[in-house]
């Protein structure tokens, strides 16, 4: 995947990442980083929270762009989402 044209990571997260992973995604992101190849990357958290070592990747405004968009959940509730698709709750049958 490292040769990929377009990779994305969707929900970047390595907070319980085994230290073997993380070292495994920094030295996918530092090659792509060196190849300047272009990696999406979508995470709950902020850039405070990112791996240090990520963090000094994705913040050089000479290579890559960042955007912070804060946005709702767009799961919501099952029920939300039921009613949404026109699924009403039924009452028990007495």
């Amino acid at each position: 995947i490292k040769k990929m044209p377009v990779l994305v990571l969707d929900d970047l997260g390595t907070e319980s990442a085994t230290p073997w992973a993380k070292e495994k995604l920094y030295q996918l992101m530092n090659y792509r980083y060196n190849a300047r190849l272009p990696t999406i990357i979508t995470s709950s958290q902020s850039i405070n929270e990112i791996d240090a070592r990520l963090k000094t990747r994705m913040m050089d405004g000479n290579v890559c762009a960042f955007w912070n968009l804060e946005a709702p959940s767009f799961k919501g509730t099952k029920e939300s989402n039921q009613e949404k698709k026109g699924f009403r709750k039924r009452s028990p049958k007495k």
